[in-house]
């Protein structure tokens, strides 16, 4: 396969959002307690918060684009505000993975951090999404704090 990472603009962000919907999909699957968040949860309202961060801070996308179909199949977006780096999405197209991309996104993310001197960096984790927290734990994070919700 032939895959690239293609680094896009906060214009270009409407891109991720057919990825985005499916990893969306996903956390509503896994929801125990709170489905119809997930349920509600649009894209342009995800969109929203990420934007406000760009205003007051930095925001880096990363796409993955198979260059046989010319399709994008994953993405890494991250943002930096007031010295804190965040890993705000990560998907990659079942089909895609175990393929090592998710590699390739995280140390591209982690790269950026550090060349922009960040060594406060977090990842938001959906609750009952443990398969996710190996490959995290693969990168040195870990679990640091529950935030419980009332339903």
């Amino acid at each position: 396969m032939n895959i690239s990472i293609v680094e896009k603009g906060i214009k270009e962000i409407e891109l991720m959002k057919p990825l985005w919907e499916q990893l969306n999909s996903i956390h509503y699957n896994k929801s125990v307690h709170f489905k119809d968040k997930y349920d509600r949860f649009t894209f342009d309202k995800r969109i929203e918060s990420i934007c406000k961060k760009a205003k007051n801070g930095v925001i880096k996308l990363d796409m993955l684009l198979d260059n046989e179909t010319e399709n994008y199949v994953g993405y890494c977006l991250s943002s930096i505000e007031d010295n804190l780096g965040e890993i705000e999405s990560i998907f990659i197209d079942k089909k895609y993975r175990k393929l090592k991309l998710g590699d390739k996104l995280m140390t591209n993310a982690l790269s950026w951090f550090e060349s922009n001197a960040i060594t406060d960096i977090q990842i938001n984790v959906v609750y009952a999404n443990d398969e996710a927290l190996p490959f995290y734990s693969n990168y040195g994070f870990k679990i640091g704090n529950y935030i419980l919700k009332r339903t």
